[in-house]
């Protein structure tokens, strides 16, 4: 009996977020135009190519660490090797976009970092590559490689970060196949008959990252997410999560916040914080240690950004901006996991609008239970700079 099928449980899934689709299509049929006008390519080829558009941003970074056995990597060498620097300038991102309207309702996206190419550049380089298809402001549906946007952080670019990089924790779901890029489809609209809009997010993702372009198990990770937009400047995101790995159960769940105040015309309070809990599969098949279930491995994260940004309108300096990360990561709660604390207090200069033109200068201190020689997880100071340019 194809029922008892192990498959089933998926198969259920996918079935009722095709129901639910044909819900919100059904709701939004009024002010769409007829499938035969609004649904056709208006121009050829040709036409098509030349409605592209092409964005690019390059960061480039100096990283000095405040302690000689500690890379700018962050990693620790033991007195007598070699082969490392403890200051350097390097560029993480030097990204171009592509996106362009195929149809009036369907579009693409793609982005690749060719800054990844500088080392191993396998699972990296391509960042995107995603088409959405918007049936109303109910529903849109993606497929391809892209962010599961689980979390407030799957919503930032790079360019509007207002920390020198993503969280620890989110590296940490991006490892798990939570976070970061993915490779799936999904769900996802904006309920706006409500006392405030409500925005949903429902997917499918392989959950193993950009490695590859296929899926090395049949497990499937599901996340979920709700936003409440109680006004422009106060949202609550919940996030959860099921899936299989290797016939293993995994889940997740989470919380962020984000609040914003204007203090007056020109200054700017911006508070985010999420937390995170969760399967840590990818150190419970790391580890692979005899007895051992993977329910043992659960992660826990918690970060609080703080920013305040000052405009200056001015015609060399637009704004300064100040902000203050502090991060708690516990990679694995149950195994008395060995604590990550993060402080990176950062201050920059916005030469152009919207962080076109910003230079950043700040300190990341990590700080652990207990140092592992040879690793990163170890006690490190560094100072950082950055530049970025958008165009």
């Amino acid at each position: 009996m194809w029922l008892k099928n192990k498959n089933y449980k998926g198969f259920k899934t996918i079935l009722l977020i095709l129901l639910v689709s044909s819900v919100l299509m059904a709701k939004g049929q009024t002010g769409i135009s007829s499938p035969n006008v609004a649904d056709t390519v208006s121009n050829p080829l040709g036409g098509f190519l030349k409605g592209l558009r092409l964005s690019g941003l390059i960061r480039s970074r100096f990283v000095s660490s405040f302690d000689k056995n500690i890379d700018i990597d962050g990693i620790e060498h033991a007195a007598g090797i070699t082969g490392y620097a403890n200051n350097a300038f390097n560029v993480p991102q030097a990204r171009l976009a592509v996106s362009g309207d195929v149809t009036s309702k369907l579009d693409v996206y793609f982005r690749a970092n060719f800054a990844d190419f500088s080392k191993n550049p396998q699972g990296k380089v391509l960042e995107y590559a995603y088409a959405t298809y918007h049936f109303n402001p109910y529903l849109n549906i993606r497929m391809g490689l892209f962010r599961p946007y689980f979390g407030r952080e799957d919503d930032i670019s790079t360019d509007f970060l207002k920390s020198f990089d993503y969280s620890n924790q989110y590296t940490v779901f991006d490892e798990n196949g939570w976070m970061n890029y993915q490779m799936g489809i999904s769900v996802a609209g904006v309920l706006k008959d409500m006392a405030f809009p409500v925005k949903y997010y429902i997917g499918i993702y392989n959950g193993n990252r950009r490695n590859g372009f296929t899926d090395n198990d049949n497990g499937k990770q599901f996340p979920a997410r709700v936003e409440l937009d109680f006004n422009p400047d106060f949202q609550v995101g919940l996030n959860g999560g099921l899936g299989k790995e290797y016939g293993n159960r995994i889940s997740v769940w989470g919380v962020d916040v984000y609040y914003k105040k204007q203090i007056d015309q020109r200054l700017r309070i911006d508070v985010v914080t999420e937390y995170k809990q969760g399967s840590n599969q990818s150190l419970f098949f790391s580890e692979a240690i005899p007895g051992k279930k993977i329910g043992d491995y659960q992660l826990q994260g918690l970060y609080v950004l703080p920013s305040l940004f000052y405009e200056l309108k001015g015609s060399t300096v637009k704004g300064l901006e100040a902000s203050f990360k502090y991060e708690y990561l516990n990679p694995s709660v149950r195994q008395h996991g060995n604590v990550h604390q993060q402080y990176v207090p950062m201050f920059g200069i916005d030469f152009a609008a919207q962080s076109a033109l910003r230079l950043q200068v700040g300190a990341v201190l990590d700080r652990y239970d207990h140092n592992v020689e040879n690793s990163s997880l170890y006690d490190a100071s560094r100072f950082i700079t950055q530049l970025q340019i958008r165009f």
